[in-house]
């Protein structure tokens, strides 16, 4: 035992002897295992205290044991691998910021407000006697990303054909030495004109994040950001991406829906749409915007054409499609 605690300098909050390695420290004085076990502080508060201020937060701290000790978990949102979570006791309405069973446990009183964030704008926030859902606009910013995915799928989808032709190709050449040059000189310089389309189009959401703003004497606020969903590259799909932002939703709504039990179960849910006005205005500028100017034949064409030779399209599809060009 003496090997790993120094029996001469002892805590200068209990008197109990000190680790000889990676002790706590409160003014340079080293805190024995018991006494450390006990910080549930934010980053940074620890090194600012004095003496009598960590003795001050003990006392908070002990004072707390009771609402620790009957904490049983029953609801938790994970932020991410290691990120951290939230841990709710909703049969005692009581909050954890953190999943050790040392983390101070808080009350109804702790807690002021709550807001859960979509790139800095709210789609959830509650206090005592409010609570409200906001209705997001993804599916209207889906649906004007849904041309550009569309075209890529093209362009990837051709790409794929080429790469499968030059496949086959290198293995028929491998087979067959007595080629004729004319023919390996036409494939080589067909693929080079093929080249792996980039996908470059912005998820629409970037990051979601949780922030709760506390009354207590050491903990006043909490923040945390968790990821969003985001595009499949070489599949994307605005289906797929709805329902993976759905999923991400729902478990957020479920993390309001519960913080509101704990802040104020008699609150009721009010939904209201932030974007109403601005999609009002929006559906107006485009009944009165000038028709979509017609792609220039001479330049579709060729591109149709060539998605008809690759096997993209069919025969069909490219007649329709020249007539529907060149109005006939």
């Amino acid at each position: 035992m003496g090997l790993f605690t120094n029996n001469k300098k002892l805590c200068p909050i209990c008197g109990s002897p000190t680790p000889r390695l990676l002790a706590s420290a409160v003014e340079g004085q080293n805190l024995c295992k018991e006494c450390a076990a006990k910080i549930d502080l934010p980053d940074g508060v620890l090194n600012s205290m004095t003496l009598d201020d960590f003795r001050e937060y003990i006392k908070c701290y002990d004072a707390n044991k009771p609402l620790r000790d009957s904490f049983t978990e029953t609801y938790r949102y994970d932020f991410g691998f290691f990120k951290g979570s939230l841990v709710l006791d909703m049969d005692h309405q009581l909050l954890r910021l953190g999943v050790v069973d040392t983390a101070f446990a808080l009350e109804p009183s702790d807690i002021k407000s709550f807001r859960i964030l979509e790139d800095g704008e709210v789609l959830y926030e509650g206090e005592k006697g409010n609570f409200r859902s906001c209705k997001s606009d993804i599916k209207e910013r889906l649906n004007e990303l849904k041309p550009r995915i569309d075209e890529y799928r093209m362009l990837r989808h051709q790409y794929e054909m080429m790469e499968e032709m030059r496949r086959s190709m290198d293995e028929n050449n491998r087979r067959d030495d007595r080629r004729e040059d004319l023919d390996h000189r036409d494939y080589r310089d067909y693929r080079d004109r093929v080249n792996e389309p980039d996908f470059n189009i912005p998820n629409p959401v970037e990051k979601f994040a949780v922030e709760i703003t506390l009354d207590h004497p050491y903990w006043k606020s909490f923040y945390k950001e968790t990821g969003a969903p985001k595009f499949d590259s070489n599949q994307p799909s605005t289906i797929d991406y709805l329902d993976d932002y759905t999923q991400k939703t729902e478990g957020l709504h479920a993390l309001a829906q519960n913080l509101m039990q704990i802040i104020d179960p008699q609150a009721q849910e009010k939904v209201i749409d932030p974007h109403a006005s601005t999609q009002s205005q929006n559906t107006q500028s485009t009944s009165q915007a000038a028709p979509v100017q017609a792609e220039d034949p001479t330049v579709a064409l060729p591109k149709y054409k060539a998605l008809m030779d690759a096997g993209v399209i069919t025969a069909e599809e490219f007649e329709a499609k020249k007539k529907q060009l060149l109005g006939l």
